[in-house]
């Protein structure tokens, strides 16, 4: 699996195979406010990016993330 599912199932707890672009703070207790700076932290850590309070507050799903990650020019699926 990519790092970006690793650090998801990780974070939040759930096994990588229920991380798809539809999980959500909606569907997943466990992606609460707190989780949601944790997992900001680890993907900028990992991607070596950083992303805006604006990037941050549009993430309403993994696939947001995905997108996110790639516009600044690294690749998720890593």
């Amino acid at each position: 699996m990519s790092k970006l599912t690793n650090i998801f199932s990780s974070v939040l707890g759930v096994p990588e195979a229920s991380v798809t672009p539809e999980l959500s703070p909606q569907n997943t207790p466990t992606w609460d406010s707190l989780n949601a700076i944790i997992l900001l932290t680890e993907i900028e850590s990992a991607f070596d990016a950083r992303f805006s309070y604006d990037e941050a507050m549009n993430i309403k799903n993994f696939g947001d993330v995905l997108t996110l990650v790639a516009s600044k020019g690294k690749d998720p699926h890593a």
